[in-house]
């Protein structure tokens, strides 16, 4: 994941604030510890922070769905970010584009 947030920085246009969907659909997250959670987080501290972000979280298994919420839980506390959780795509796409 966190190369993930690494070629997301580099791509044209990318600017903290910017709204973002993180598609876990076809991932598999049964692997993932709290340990690489508190990877993953330690990375994203290394940027300024995200507080006018929506950022859409997909999943489709409802184990996937409750872990992210785990995350989602976590990282509102130290970001500010506007994290919510969906299992359908267009919904998602919707949430994310009714932002200012």
């Amino acid at each position: 994941m966190a190369d993930a947030i690494t070629e997301m920085r580099k791509v044209d246009g990318y600017a903290d604030g910017l709204n973002s969907l993180w598609d876990f659909r076809e991932a598999d997250l049964s692997e993932l510890s709290v340990g690489e959670m508190k990877t993953i987080l330690e990375f994203m501290e290394q940027t300024p922070k995200r507080r006018s972000a929506r950022i859409a979280l997909l999943a489709a298994k409802k184990p996937d769905l409750l872990l992210l919420e785990l995350w989602r839980v976590v990282s509102a506390d130290r970001y500010g970010q506007s994290t919510v959780l969906f299992p359908d795509y267009d919904e998602a796409c919707l949430w994310l584009a009714a932002s200012d």
